[in-house]
C-alpha cells in the first residue's frame, strides 16, 4: 500500500512537471481544449468546430464568378486563393468559375442564381450593372461586387481605397529615383485604376513636387507583349521605377523591368516571386479578410446593400477595417535607405490615422448606382 501510494504520488508530481514545462494553457469552454491539434483536425473539420461557437450558422452555398483568370498570378488569382482558404476555414463548397466574356454576365449570374446560390461574389467591375439587374428577380440571394460601385437590397459593392496604398509606393519611388521620372502600367481605365494612378503620383509628387509621372493604359489585361512594349517605352523616357496594375499583361512589365535592371512594384498580390530581384514590394489586397466579413454578415442576418469604401491597415489582417497592405520588402530590404524606411512607415501611419488623406479622384463616374430594390 505504501508503495502503492508513492507511486500515485510520482505519478502526480510528473504530470504537474509535464504541464508546467509546457507552458500555461489557456483554458476553454471546448472539450478539445486540451488535445492535440492535429488529432482534432483528424476527426473535426474547422466548419464544425467553428459552428459548435456559432449557434446561427447556416450552410451557404457560394459562388465566386469573373472575368478574369485564376492562373493570372494577380486580380483571378488573389480572389481564387482567397475563396479557397475560406472554404477550408468553414468547409464550404464553393463553386469557381473563370475567364466569363463580358458580353456573357448577365446571363451566368442568371444561370447561378437559379441554381440556388445563397451568396454570389461577382470578381470584376463590369459585374455591378448586371448583377444589379438580376438580383431584382431574386431577392433572397445576396450578390457582392468585388470591384464595384453599385449597390441594392441584395447588391453590396467593395470598393476598396487602393489609391492609400499606391500613394506609399509613388512615395517611396520618389525618395529613391535616380531620374527624377517613374511610370504605371494599367489595364484599363476604370474607376479604381484611375484612383490607384492618381494616388501614386499624389505621393510621389507629396515628397518631389518635380517628378515627373508617366502614365499608361493598356486596354488589354492579358497581353504581356504589350505591357513589355509600355514599360519600354517609359524606360527609355526616362524611369527608373514601375507600378504596374495589368494582370498577365503586367508580366511583360516586370520582365523588362528585370531585363532593364530597374525595381518594379507588384500589384494586388504579392508578386515578390515573379522577379525576386526586380520587385520591390506590392500592394495586396487583403481579401480573405474581405470575404471572410461578408460571410459573417450574412451568417449573422446582417447583409447590407451598401458600397464599402475600407482602406490602408497596417499589415495583413490587421484588426479595423482596412483591407489593403504594403507587402515585405523580402530580401530587398537592404536595397532601401534607412532614412527612406522610416519615412515611410510614418507616410503609412499618417494614412492610417487619417493625417494625410488620399482622395478618390475616378473622372466621370458617378459615387455609387443605386439599384434599390423597392418591393
Amino acid at each position: 500500500m505504501i508503495f502503492k501510494e508513492k507511486e500515485e504520488m510520482y505519478l502526480f508530481i510528473l504530470t504537474i512537471a509535464i504541464i508546467l514545462l509546457s507552458g500555461p494553457l489557456q483554458l476553454s469552454s471546448s472539450i478539445y481544449a486540451f488535445y492535440d491539434i492535429n488529432t482534432i483536425e483528424e476527426t473535426t473539420t474547422p466548419y464544425e468546430l467553428y459552428k459548435k461557437n456559432n449557434s446561427i450558422i447556416k450552410d451557404l452555398k457560394i459562388a465566386l464568378l469573373t472575368d478574369g483568370l485564376f492562373s493570372d498570378t494577380g486580380w483571378g488569382a488573389f480572389a481564387y486563393n482567397a475563396a479557397h482558404s475560406l472554404e477550408i476555414k468553414y468547409g464550404y463548397d464553393i463553386e469557381f468559375k473563370e475567364n466569363v466574356a463580358i458580353p456573357d454576365i448577365e446571363v451566368i449570374l442568371r444561370e447561378y442564381a437559379n441554381a440556388g446560390f445563397d451568396l454570389i461574389i461577382a470578381h470584376g467591375f463590369e459585374w455591378g450593372t448586371p448583377a444589379i439587374k438580376v438580383a431584382k428577380d431574386y431577392p433572397s440571394i445576396n450578390f457582392v461586387i468585388f470591384t464595384g460601385l453599385v449597390k441594392a437590397t441584395n447588391v453590396a459593392s467593395i470598393f476598396p481605397m487602393q489609391q492609400e496604398a499606391t500613394y506609399l509606393l509613388g512615395a517611396l519611388a520618389a525618395m529613391m529615383s535616380k531620374t527624377n521620372v517613374i511610370g504605371f502600367v494599367g489595364g484599363e481605365k476604370y474607376p479604381n485604376l484611375i484612383n490607384i494612378y492618381e494616388g501614386y503620383k499624389q505621393g510621389a509628387h507629396d515628397i518631389n513636387n518635380n517628378i515627373t509621372v508617366l502614365a499608361t493604359y493598356l486596354d488589354d489585361w492579358d497581353n504581356p507583349s504589350k505591357g513589355k512594349e509600355a514599360a519600354l517605352s517609359q524606360i527609355i523616357d526616362g524611369a527608373d521605377f514601375l507600378l504596374q496594375v495589368a494582370d498577365t499583361s503586367g508580366l511583360g512589365v516586370i520582365e523588362v523591368a528585370k531585363e532593364k535592371k530597374i525595381f518594379v512594384f507588384g500589384a494586388i498580390s504579392d508578386q515578390h516571386k515573379l522577379a525576386p530581384d526586380t520587385v520591390l514590394t506590392s500592394f495586396v489586397l487583403d481579401v480573405e479578410k474581405t470575404f471572410d466579413q461578408v460571410i459573417k454578415m450574412i451568417q449573422q442576418g446582417n447583409f447590407s446593400g451598401q458600397v464599402f469604401k475600407p482602406g490602408l491597415e497596417s499589415y495583413k489582417e490587421a484588426l479595423g477595417e482596412g483591407i489593403i497592405y504594403i507587402a515585405p520588402f523580402h530580401d530587398l530590404e537592404n536595397s532601401i535607405p534607412d532614412n527612406v524606411k522610416i519615412k515611410f512607415n510614418q507616410l503609412k501611419e499618417d494614412i492610417i490615422n487619417g493625417k494625410i488623406v488620399v482622395p478618390e479622384r475616378y473622372d466621370h463616374i458617378a459615387d455609387s448606382v443605386d439599384g434599390s430594390n423597392k418591393n
